[in-house]
């Protein structure tokens, strides 16, 4: 997903998964910036979708553009500070899920390489997010 044609998912505009006095938890869906580029065409980011209603806010981590996930935004300069020594210190446990479908392709026998694909039940995991 290059930049050369930016075209950020329009609908929904912004999904805002919990939200305190302190900090935001929003989805950023694949193909939106999390915080603006450089030039015009590349300014609308979840930052610039959270800032026209909350000017305050500040990023304190990112995720690339095509990747979806949780984003933690700053609501406060003490929650800023406070998120930035935590993701520096990487507390933060980040857990990354790939969806993938079809079927491997059989093993060619000259000249290609194949990777030993091992299927497993993926960890029983919990979502953690501190408060304070």
């Amino acid at each position: 997903m290059g930049m050369e044609n930016y075209n950020p998912p329009q609908e929904p505009w912004l999904v805002i998964l919990y939200q305190d006095d302190h900090i935001m938890v929003v989805n950023k869906p694949s193909g939106l910036l999390s915080v603006p580029g450089r030039l015009e065409e590349h300014k609308d980011s979840v930052m610039t979708r959270i800032q026209r209603d909350y000017p305050q806010a500040e990023s304190v981590h990112r995720l690339d553009m095509a990747t979806s996930g949780v984003i933690v935004v700053a609501l406060t300069k003490a929650a800023e500070r406070e998120l930035k020594r935590q993701f520096r210190e990487r507390e933060p446990k980040k857990q990354y899920v790939a969806r993938v479908w079809g079927h491997p392709s059989p093993r060619r026998r000259s000249g290609g390489s194949a990777a030993d694909l091992r299927l497993a039940k993926p960890p029983e995991t919990e979502s953690l997010l501190r408060n304070g």
